[in-house]
């Protein structure tokens, strides 16, 4: 007699009520393979496409000035000087 307490025997359900993309690949090898294939040549063929850099072309759109004004404070270096490269630049 059965002894599992819900009544089921703990059989696996049949190979037919599985379903989803696993136990489909899992009943059909040649589509497994096929897909395998498939994924392999787009893979390779994506491989020789890409463009790839050593050093990429890229540009800033900053500079760094550096000012030495000797006993001013912050705010006189910015009225004085750095306001002025502002402008100019």
């Amino acid at each position: 007699m059965d002894s599992h307490p819900n009544g089921a025997s703990g059989a696996p359900p049949p190979e037919a009520s599985r379903s989803g993309p696993v136990a489909y690949m899992a009943r059909n090898g040649v589509a497994a393979n096929l897909l395998m294939a498939f994924l392999l040549v787009g893979g390779l063929f994506a491989y020789t496409r890409i463009v790839q850099e050593v050093f990429p072309e890229y540009s800033l759109d900053t500079i760094q000035i550096g000012v030495a004004y000797p006993g001013a404070t912050p705010e006189e270096v910015e009225e004085s000087i750095v306001q002025k490269i502002e402008e100019a630049i």
